[in-house]
């Protein structure tokens, strides 16, 4: 089952991003993998550490990021898409939410548990129901970012069967430099899932490295160049269920 990552460097425009994207999920689907994936905040203008109104990046990004995304979806017959995150109003609360996509209709969604405190100033609400939708190839279950940081959320998700997880991040120029992937190497190992992380990079590769991990490890990550690149797996859903099979007994 292939995957592909969009690991994209930020820019200062939407038109930019969106651009961008654009031409990295056109090479990627020429591989015809089963899903792609891009980051959080992928069509936000600037670095994270320039977020202050989640109001107003909304209204400046969220309707033409939507559009992008169902027009992308429909392009992609018969991939599921899953499109970074967006900040969505909702009952005049913000939320960071991500989005799967197939034919150009959306599947489902997920607001993120657990914002940080940049985005929580900001103005960004917590979400609170776990996500994991059944596809063509495999459980989904979607987080964002920092939701990896709690244990309960993490659970909720994979008590709810998810095989594949998608986790779409984005880079923090004030965040220490972490060797490897621990905690997404953690959760592959102990619960028999496949993670996809995948970032969105501004000043630094921090936090923001994509990677693909299984519960054997690092199989594929991005180097720590802050450049657009497009990264494609071919995971084994076969192996991937015998070893849950063997964290049953």
């Amino acid at each position: 089952m292939k995957v592909s990552l969009i690991h994209m460097k930020v820019r200062g425009t939407i038109k930019e991003n969106l651009k961008a994207a654009a031409m990295a999920i056109q090479k990627a689907a020429r591989q015809k993998p089963a899903f792609i994936a891009l980051p959080e905040y992928f069509s936000v203008p600037n670095n994270m550490e320039e977020f202050i109104s989640a109001e107003k990046i909304s209204r400046e990004t969220y309707a033409e990021t939507l559009n992008f995304l169902e027009k992308t979806s429909r392009d992609l017959q018969g991939i599921y898409f899953l499109g970074g995150t967006v900040l969505e109003e909702a009952e005049g609360k913000f939320y960071n939410t991500s989005t799967l996509w197939l034919n150009g209709t959306l599947v489902g969604k997920y607001r993120k548990i657990n914002p940080i405190t940049i985005e929580v100033k900001a103005g960004v609400s917590r979400g609170d129901k776990p996500t994991v939708y059944n596809t063509d190839h495999c459980k989904v279950g979607m987080l964002i970012c920092a939701d990896m940081f709690d244990s309960a959320t993490v659970k909720a998700v994979v008590d709810l069967g998810a095989e594949l997880v998608f986790l779409p991040v984005a880079a923090m120029g004030t965040h220490p430099h972490v060797k490897g992937h621990p905690l997404t190497e953690k959760l592959a190992t102990e619960n028999g899932i496949y993670v996809a992380k995948v970032g969105n990079v501004s000043s630094n590769a921090r936090v923001g490295r994509s990677a693909f991990i299984t519960p054997w490890g690092i199989a594929q990550e991005a180097t720590d160049a802050v450049k657009d690149s497009v990264m494609t797996i071919d995971f084994d859903m076969q192996k991937l269920r015998e070893y849950r099979r063997t964290l049953k007994k």
